[in-house]
């Protein structure tokens, strides 16, 4: 097949939908389909992958790109993307990674999303009953790079928090939850890793809870160096205040070994997979119920075993891709009169 991915956001930005974006662009290229990348983000460096990208590329050739492909798949529906879609004629499927706003455009995307892709693909089931003619087909992780480098039982700190520090992300809750139980003689240890706007206002937080010598602020890490820091820890926050639509940090946490808390709401208990602790979005109290018993009988609550093993297989890039292509190749299949 040749492919088109249109994704405004892509590497080197971070965060879910662009980790998304580059697995699966590389899995579909190793797995020998054809692929380009259109993307609205500038490169900070050389761009070196088996796939072709196209940053900012002018109106008239990517339409020009869309007409000599055999589908277009946009992550999330662009507005922007749409309109030199619709000069190619091809066929398109929508993989959604973010629920849109209720406002005008966010209702205009979920219009054109019934009503124009011949398939919506939700990266978690709390995403695809959103819309009509939706499967589900679960975001992947880097099983290759995230793994146990360090066994549980000789790892020195307590609970690490990975994300980017804004609000939505919820890394002030974990704060909250620690003050509330240091009034019952806890202490355990946060290393709050990541960046963003809200880093000011966390380590103001932390001065006023007088957390000072339980919290550390590691800064970003990626690739590597964020393993390396993750198996450093015992036990993953991720107390996301909005409803994540899927949260791969937490197939990360438990892929290097980590005990994975997390809000209920959304997608991440669908990534979690039945692991570890969830609580109520929001609901510091119920956090910190979570940490204390964890803490206290950590031995309840290892992610361990085959059922593990299988929940972290079905993320893998490569069974993830897989299921990709078989649909997308159904589309195309069904476009061209055959079943």
């Amino acid at each position: 097949m040749n492919i088109v991915i249109y994704s405004p956001n892509f590497y080197p930005m971070t965060g879910g939908l662009e980790h998304a974006v580059l697995d699966l662009a590389g899995e579909f290229s190793r797995q020998g389909q054809v692929v380009t990348v259109i993307t609205h983000t500038p490169a900070t460096e050389s761009d070196n992958f088996p796939f072709q990208v196209l940053r900012n590329p002018r109106f008239w050739h990517q339409i020009g790109i869309m007409r000599r492909t055999d589908l277009v798949l946009q992550f999330n529906v662009s507005l922007k993307g749409i309109l030199p879609w619709f000069f190619s004629r091809k066929p398109l499927v929508v993989s959604h990674q973010t629920p849109y706003r209720e406002d005008i455009r966010g209702r205009i995307k979920t219009w054109i999303a019934n009503h124009v892709a011949i398939l919506n693909i939700g990266c978690s089931n709390y995403m695809s009953r959103r819309f009509r003619r939706s499967v589900t087909i679960p975001n992947p992780y880097n099983h290759e790079l995230f793994g146990v480098r360090t066994p549980w039982e000789r790892r020195a700190r307590d609970l690490i928090f990975v994300g980017r520090l804004v609000s939505d992300k919820g890394a002030d809750l974990i704060l909250q939850a620690l003050a509330l139980l240091r009034k019952k003689g806890m202490e355990p240890g946060l290393s709050i890793v990541g960046s963003g706007p809200e880093a000011p206002k966390l380590k103001r937080l932390v001065q006023q809870y007088a957390l000072d010598r339980q919290v550390t602020f590691p800064g970003l890490k990626k690739g590597p160096d964020l393993v390396e820091a993750i198996n450093l820890h015992r036990i993953m926050v991720v107390p996301s205040v909005w409803e994540e639509p899927f949260g791969i940090v937490a197939l990360e946490g438990l892929a290097c070994g980590c005990i994975v808390i997390g809000s209920n709401g959304g997608g991440l208990p669908e990534a979690m997979g039945g692991f570890g602790m969830t609580f109520p979005n929001r609901d510091v109290a119920a956090l910190a119920a979570c940490l204390e018993s964890v803490l206290k009988e950590p031995g309840r609550f290892l992610p361990q075993g085959d059922l593990l093993a299988l929940h972290l297989e079905r993320h893998q890039r490569s069974k993830t891709a897989r299921q990709y292509l078989k649909v997308l190749g159904q589309c195309i299949r069904e476009q061209n009169g055959f079943k």
